[in-house]
Protein backbone atom coordinates (compact mmCIF):
# COMPACT_ATOMS: atom_id res chain seq x y z
CA UNK A 1 0.00 0.00 0.00
CA UNK A 2 1.30 3.43 -0.97
CA UNK A 3 1.56 6.02 1.82
CA UNK A 4 1.46 9.78 1.40
CA UNK A 5 2.45 11.68 4.53
CA UNK A 6 0.44 14.88 4.08
CA UNK A 7 2.03 16.76 6.96
CA UNK A 8 5.66 17.15 7.92
CA UNK A 9 8.04 20.04 8.40
CA UNK A 10 11.66 20.87 7.74
CA UNK A 11 13.77 23.54 9.39
CA UNK A 12 17.33 24.77 9.59
CA UNK A 13 17.85 26.75 12.79
CA UNK A 14 20.93 28.44 11.33
CA UNK A 15 18.70 30.17 8.75
CA UNK A 16 15.82 31.42 10.93
CA UNK A 17 14.50 31.31 14.46
CA UNK A 18 11.37 29.31 15.29
CA UNK A 19 10.06 31.07 18.37
CA UNK A 20 7.24 28.61 18.91
CA UNK A 21 9.80 25.85 19.57
CA UNK A 22 11.39 27.95 22.31
CA UNK A 23 7.96 28.48 23.87
CA UNK A 24 7.34 24.76 24.36
CA UNK A 25 7.96 23.16 27.77
CA UNK A 26 11.74 22.60 28.10
CA UNK A 27 11.50 18.81 28.00
CA UNK A 28 9.61 19.05 24.69
CA UNK A 29 11.57 21.92 23.17
CA UNK A 30 14.92 20.17 23.58
CA UNK A 31 13.69 17.20 21.54
CA UNK A 32 13.11 19.30 18.42
CA UNK A 33 15.66 22.11 18.84
CA UNK A 34 17.77 20.63 16.07
CA UNK A 35 17.94 20.92 12.32
CA UNK A 36 15.53 18.62 10.49
CA UNK A 37 16.46 18.49 6.84
CA UNK A 38 15.55 16.63 3.67
CA UNK A 39 17.91 13.75 4.33
CA UNK A 40 16.22 13.20 7.68
CA UNK A 41 12.67 12.94 6.33
CA UNK A 42 14.02 10.82 3.46
CA UNK A 43 15.52 8.36 5.94
CA UNK A 44 12.28 8.22 7.95
CA UNK A 45 10.26 7.69 4.78
CA UNK A 46 12.48 4.88 3.53
CA UNK A 47 12.41 3.18 6.94
CA UNK A 48 8.61 3.36 7.07
CA UNK A 49 7.80 2.68 3.39
CA UNK A 50 6.33 6.16 2.88
CA UNK A 51 5.98 6.88 -0.83
CA UNK A 52 5.52 10.66 -0.99
CA UNK A 53 5.14 13.62 1.35
CA UNK A 54 3.68 17.09 1.68
CA UNK A 55 5.99 19.56 3.42
CA UNK A 56 4.15 22.24 5.42
CA UNK A 57 5.38 25.65 6.52
CA UNK A 58 6.47 26.11 10.13
CA UNK A 59 7.65 29.73 9.91
CA UNK A 60 5.40 32.58 8.87
CA UNK A 61 7.61 33.97 6.14
CA UNK A 62 7.82 33.85 2.38
CA UNK A 63 11.54 33.19 2.77
CA UNK A 64 10.88 29.82 4.38
CA UNK A 65 8.41 28.96 1.61
CA UNK A 66 11.08 29.81 -1.00
CA UNK A 67 13.52 27.55 0.85
CA UNK A 68 11.06 24.66 1.08
CA UNK A 69 10.25 24.92 -2.62
CA UNK A 70 13.94 24.86 -3.50
CA UNK A 71 14.29 21.64 -1.52
CA UNK A 72 11.13 20.14 -3.03
CA UNK A 73 12.32 20.92 -6.56
CA UNK A 74 15.28 18.60 -6.04
CA UNK A 75 13.30 15.91 -4.22
CA UNK A 76 11.56 12.85 -5.59
CA UNK A 77 9.95 12.33 -2.18
CA UNK A 78 8.27 15.71 -1.59
CA UNK A 79 5.16 15.93 -3.77
CA UNK A 80 4.25 19.45 -2.68
CA UNK A 81 4.75 22.37 -0.32
CA UNK A 82 2.09 24.14 1.73
CA UNK A 83 3.61 27.59 2.15
CA UNK A 84 2.83 30.91 3.76
CA UNK A 85 1.70 34.26 2.42
CA UNK A 86 0.60 37.36 4.29
CA UNK A 87 -3.19 37.14 4.27
CA UNK A 88 -3.50 40.78 5.29
CA UNK A 89 -1.28 42.11 2.53
CA UNK A 90 -2.72 44.00 -0.42
CA UNK A 91 0.15 42.56 -2.46
CA UNK A 92 -0.79 38.94 -1.82
CA UNK A 93 -1.35 38.27 -5.52
CA UNK A 94 2.27 39.14 -6.29
CA UNK A 95 3.40 36.48 -3.81
CA UNK A 96 0.92 33.95 -5.18
CA UNK A 97 2.03 34.66 -8.76
CA UNK A 98 5.60 33.88 -7.74
CA UNK A 99 4.76 30.70 -5.86
CA UNK A 100 2.29 29.38 -8.41
CA UNK A 101 5.04 29.39 -11.01
CA UNK A 102 6.32 26.37 -9.11
CA UNK A 103 4.22 23.25 -9.68
CA UNK A 104 5.13 21.95 -6.21
CA UNK A 105 3.38 24.85 -4.50
CA UNK A 106 0.13 23.16 -3.42
CA UNK A 107 -1.37 25.32 -0.70
CA UNK A 108 -1.22 28.01 1.97
CA UNK A 109 -1.29 27.81 5.75
CA UNK A 110 -1.45 30.41 8.50
CA UNK A 111 -0.93 29.61 12.19
CA UNK A 112 -4.40 30.77 13.16
CA UNK A 113 -4.32 29.47 16.71
CA UNK A 114 -1.39 31.73 17.61
CA UNK A 115 -3.23 34.93 16.73
CA UNK A 116 -4.25 36.98 19.78
CA UNK A 117 -7.71 37.58 18.32
CA UNK A 118 -9.73 34.37 18.25
CA UNK A 119 -11.70 35.64 15.24
CA UNK A 120 -8.64 36.84 13.29
CA UNK A 121 -9.74 34.89 10.23
CA UNK A 122 -12.91 36.99 9.98
CA UNK A 123 -10.91 40.18 9.31
CA UNK A 124 -12.05 41.67 6.00
CA UNK A 125 -8.51 41.64 4.56
CA UNK A 126 -8.06 37.98 5.47
CA UNK A 127 -11.43 37.02 4.01
CA UNK A 128 -10.56 38.85 0.80
CA UNK A 129 -7.30 36.88 0.59
CA UNK A 130 -9.14 33.61 1.17
CA UNK A 131 -11.48 34.56 -1.68
CA UNK A 132 -8.40 35.04 -3.86
CA UNK A 133 -7.12 31.60 -2.84
CA UNK A 134 -10.49 30.12 -3.72
CA UNK A 135 -10.58 31.78 -7.14
CA UNK A 136 -7.07 30.55 -7.86
CA UNK A 137 -8.01 27.07 -6.61
CA UNK A 138 -5.28 27.15 -3.96
CA UNK A 139 -5.82 24.87 -0.96
CA UNK A 140 -5.88 26.28 2.56
CA UNK A 141 -4.77 24.46 5.71
CA UNK A 142 -6.69 25.52 8.83
CA UNK A 143 -4.35 25.27 11.85
CA UNK A 144 -6.81 25.84 14.67
CA UNK A 145 -7.98 24.79 18.11
CA UNK A 146 -11.57 23.84 19.02
CA UNK A 147 -12.53 27.43 19.86
CA UNK A 148 -11.82 28.44 16.25
CA UNK A 149 -14.08 25.88 14.57
CA UNK A 150 -17.11 28.14 14.60
CA UNK A 151 -15.19 30.66 12.52
CA UNK A 152 -14.38 28.06 9.87
CA UNK A 153 -18.14 27.62 9.46
CA UNK A 154 -18.48 31.38 9.03
CA UNK A 155 -15.70 31.43 6.44
CA UNK A 156 -17.55 28.85 4.34
CA UNK A 157 -20.76 30.84 4.53
CA UNK A 158 -18.87 33.61 2.74
CA UNK A 159 -16.49 31.53 0.60
CA UNK A 160 -18.21 28.19 -0.06
CA UNK A 161 -15.82 27.09 -2.82
CA UNK A 162 -12.64 27.31 -0.72
CA UNK A 163 -10.81 23.98 -0.77
CA UNK A 164 -9.72 23.49 2.83
CA UNK A 165 -8.37 20.96 5.30
CA UNK A 166 -8.36 21.02 9.10
CA UNK A 167 -4.91 20.19 10.46
CA UNK A 168 -4.43 17.88 13.46
CA UNK A 169 -8.19 17.25 13.91
CA UNK A 170 -8.31 20.82 15.35
CA UNK A 171 -6.23 19.88 18.40
CA UNK A 172 -8.98 18.73 20.80
CA UNK A 173 -8.19 18.72 24.52
CA UNK A 174 -7.36 15.03 24.68
CA UNK A 175 -5.26 15.53 27.80
CA UNK A 176 -8.40 16.77 29.60
CA UNK A 177 -10.69 14.19 27.98
CA UNK A 178 -12.79 17.10 26.70
CA UNK A 179 -14.95 15.86 23.84
CA UNK A 180 -17.57 18.59 23.55
CA UNK A 181 -18.18 21.04 21.97
CA UNK A 182 -15.34 19.89 19.68
CA UNK A 183 -17.30 16.81 18.54
CA UNK A 184 -20.48 18.72 17.70
CA UNK A 185 -18.58 21.43 15.85
CA UNK A 186 -16.71 18.78 13.84
CA UNK A 187 -20.04 17.17 12.97
CA UNK A 188 -21.34 20.45 11.57
CA UNK A 189 -18.17 21.25 9.62
CA UNK A 190 -18.07 17.78 8.08
CA UNK A 191 -21.22 18.69 6.15
CA UNK A 192 -19.07 21.02 4.01
CA UNK A 193 -18.17 18.81 1.06
CA UNK A 194 -14.90 20.53 0.11
CA UNK A 195 -13.51 20.56 3.65
CA UNK A 196 -11.19 17.71 4.63
CA UNK A 197 -9.47 16.68 7.87
CA UNK A 198 -5.96 15.44 8.60
CA UNK A 199 -5.66 12.70 11.18
CA UNK A 200 -2.38 14.03 12.50
CA UNK A 201 -0.91 15.73 15.54
CA UNK A 202 -2.85 13.49 17.91
CA UNK A 203 -0.20 12.18 20.30
CA UNK A 204 1.02 15.74 20.85
CA UNK A 205 -2.30 16.49 22.58
CA UNK A 206 -2.16 13.48 24.91
CA UNK A 207 -1.47 13.95 28.60
CA UNK A 208 0.94 12.06 30.81
CA UNK A 209 -0.32 8.62 31.67
CA UNK A 210 -3.00 8.53 28.99
CA UNK A 211 -3.43 5.42 26.90
CA UNK A 212 -4.33 4.99 23.25
CA UNK A 213 -7.94 4.21 24.12
CA UNK A 214 -8.20 7.86 25.14
CA UNK A 215 -7.34 8.80 21.55
CA UNK A 216 -9.63 6.45 19.67
CA UNK A 217 -12.89 8.23 20.50
CA UNK A 218 -11.51 11.35 18.79
CA UNK A 219 -10.16 9.62 15.68
CA UNK A 220 -13.29 7.48 15.39
CA UNK A 221 -15.43 10.60 15.49
CA UNK A 222 -13.42 12.17 12.68
CA UNK A 223 -13.82 9.08 10.50
CA UNK A 224 -17.53 8.84 11.27
CA UNK A 225 -18.10 12.55 10.56
CA UNK A 226 -15.94 13.14 7.48
CA UNK A 227 -16.17 9.64 6.06
CA UNK A 228 -13.31 7.79 4.43
CA UNK A 229 -13.17 10.06 1.35
CA UNK A 230 -12.17 13.26 3.19
CA UNK A 231 -9.60 12.14 5.74
CA UNK A 232 -5.85 11.94 5.21
CA UNK A 233 -2.82 10.74 7.12
CA UNK A 234 -0.14 13.08 8.41
CA UNK A 235 2.80 12.44 10.74
CA UNK A 236 3.47 16.01 11.94
CA UNK A 237 7.14 15.02 12.03
CA UNK A 238 9.37 16.26 13.59
CA UNK A 239 6.94 17.87 16.06
CA UNK A 240 5.65 14.38 16.90
CA UNK A 241 9.08 13.61 18.37
CA UNK A 242 8.15 15.55 21.51
CA UNK A 243 6.07 12.48 22.37
CA UNK A 244 7.23 9.57 20.22
CA UNK A 245 8.82 8.39 16.96
CA UNK A 246 7.75 8.62 13.33
CA UNK A 247 7.20 4.87 13.30
CA UNK A 248 4.98 5.07 16.39
CA UNK A 249 2.76 7.70 14.77
CA UNK A 250 2.40 5.68 11.59
CA UNK A 251 1.56 2.54 13.59
CA UNK A 252 -1.05 4.54 15.51
CA UNK A 253 -2.64 5.62 12.21
CA UNK A 254 -2.70 1.99 11.06
CA UNK A 255 -4.44 1.00 14.31
CA UNK A 256 -6.91 3.87 13.99
CA UNK A 257 -7.81 2.70 10.47
CA UNK A 258 -7.76 -1.04 11.19
CA UNK A 259 -11.53 -1.43 10.73
CA UNK A 260 -11.51 0.19 7.30
CA UNK A 261 -11.62 -1.87 4.11
CA UNK A 262 -8.52 -2.17 1.95
CA UNK A 263 -9.89 0.44 -0.46
CA UNK A 264 -10.74 2.81 2.39
CA UNK A 265 -7.23 2.43 3.82
CA UNK A 266 -5.77 3.25 0.41
CA UNK A 267 -7.91 6.39 0.33
CA UNK A 268 -6.89 7.44 3.84
CA UNK A 269 -3.18 6.77 3.43
CA UNK A 270 -2.74 7.95 -0.15
CA UNK A 271 -5.56 8.75 -2.56
CA UNK A 272 -7.39 11.45 -0.61
CA UNK A 273 -4.26 13.47 0.11
CA UNK A 274 -2.91 12.95 -3.40
CA UNK A 275 -6.13 14.21 -4.98
CA UNK A 276 -6.48 17.12 -2.54
CA UNK A 277 -2.94 18.40 -3.11
CA UNK A 278 -2.84 17.79 -6.86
Amino acid sequence: MKILDTHHHLWDLSLRSYDWIKELPPDESEKISNNFLHEDILNESISNSVTETICVQAHQSEEETDWLLEIADKSELIKGVVGWVDLKSQKIEYALDKFQNNEKFVGVRHVLHDESNENWIMDSKVLNSLKILSKRKINFDFLVRPNHLKYIASVYEKIPELNGVIDHIAKPEIANNKFEPWASDIDELSKIGNLYCKISGIIEEMGEGQILDDVYQYSSHIIKSFGTQRIMYGSNWPVCLIKNSYNYVLDLAKNISSDLSIIEKEDFFFNNGFNFYK
